[in-house]
């Protein structure tokens, strides 16, 4: 399977935060060749990819499988489903987006909201607050109540796609392109058969909504490294240059107070040793990913979050190109293979 399979077996699944069983099934089918693989209690998935050496370096990989999306609140007398985001949520491109609510079937819907003239906004520029906005589904209340229920998460309904040369389009990139990341890098390693380091992948629930499965999972072994892979914001318009990466620029290696400085100096040389183009994405503070509640696990892991460039993140058309996947791909393995010399 390449890489565009890869990521689309795991895009196309549905994996809204907190409800994640369909993505996580996708998930282990194509964790299964790599190593043993068990579900955390919190609904993380586990693979340990090489077990590890006594008073050797343990490494965790860490993406999550969750996505942003939304959560059914209410159903109105007129049938239209009321919902509340998960996650953060663009709302620019709300209006007319196709969604798929995971009832006890599958129900289609589109987002709608009433006009202007009607619900006392300015204009049509004005962007509607998601409590204004409803999903039609065609169904009237009586028939909708007996397939959806009040809790019942709703995601986009779009297909990955390729556009023009290696990019490509969907929903949910952010952070199933981190996951694919991560399986191809834990492929390479394996394939190395790395001496004296352990290596896990985690592939983690909740990131959207608090990075529960990243704290938990993190906490169940006692690793001496990570490399947390996220997207990060790729330039387009009306975004600021200094605060965006390129895509087709390389990995994204983040540099922060709460990751380590070792591990960044180390990601940098080694992509200049490689040839991997890559990009420093400089942070003052926290990182809002998985990579902030890793190091601080246990008694504190070395940690470092690398990320592949995306554009027009939380919406259901976001971009990534699949040549920084691969090339993050093969900066973390190598970064492993040098653990072990």
């Amino acid at each position: 399977m390449d890489t565009f399979d890869m990521l689309k077996t795991l895009c196309d699944a549905r994996g809204v935060s907190g409800s994640e069983t369909a993505v996580r099934s996708a998930a282990a089918s194509l964790l299964a060749p790599l190593g043993p693989v068990e579900v955390t209690p919190l609904g993380s998935l586990l693979c340990h990819v090489v077990p590890a050496a006594d008073n050797g370096p343990r490494v965790l990989l860490d993406a999550h499988l969750d996505e942003v999306g939304f959560v059914v609140t209410a159903i109105d007398d007129a049938g239209f489903v009321k919902v509340a985001p998960v996650g953060g949520i663009d709302k620019r491109l709300l209006p007319a987006s196709q969604v798929v609510i995971s009832g006890s079937q599958p129900v289609f819907g589109v987002i709608g909201c009433l006009p202007p003239h009607l619900s006392g906004m300015k204009g049509y520029e004005e962007i509607p607050d998601i409590d204004k906005l409803y999903i039609d589904t065609g169904y009237d209340r009586e028939a909708l109540q007996e397939l959806v229920s009040l809790g019942d998460r709703a995601s986009y309904r779009t297909e990955l796609q390729q556009l023009l040369g290696s990019r490509v389009s969907g929903k949910s990139l952010d952070d199933r392109a981190g996951c694919v990341v991560q399986l191809l890098a834990a492929a390479q390693i394996k394939a190395a058969t790395p001496a004296g380091v352990g290596v896990d992948l985690l592939l983690s629930s909740l990131e959207e909504t608090g990075e529960q499965g990243a704290k938990t999972g993190a906490f169940g072994a006692d690793y001496t490294h990570a490399v947390a892979v996220d997207v990060s914001f790729g330039m387009s318009p009306g975004c600021d240059a200094d605060k965006c990466g390129e895509l087709g620029k390389g990995p994204m290696i983040g540099y922060s107070p709460i990751l380590d400085h070792d591990m960044y100096c180390t990601f940098c040389a080694l992509a200049q040793k490689q040839g991997i183009p890559y990009q420093p994405e400089i942070m003052g503070g926290l990182t809002a990913s998985n990579a902030d509640a890793i190091a601080v696990s246990r008694a504190g892991v070395r940690t470092l979050l690398v990320s592949v460039p995306q554009r027009y993140m939380h919406t259901p058309v976001e971009v990534v190109d699949l040549q920084d996947i691969e090339h993050t791909a093969a900066l973390i393995a190598a970064y492993v293979s040098q653990l072990t010399q």
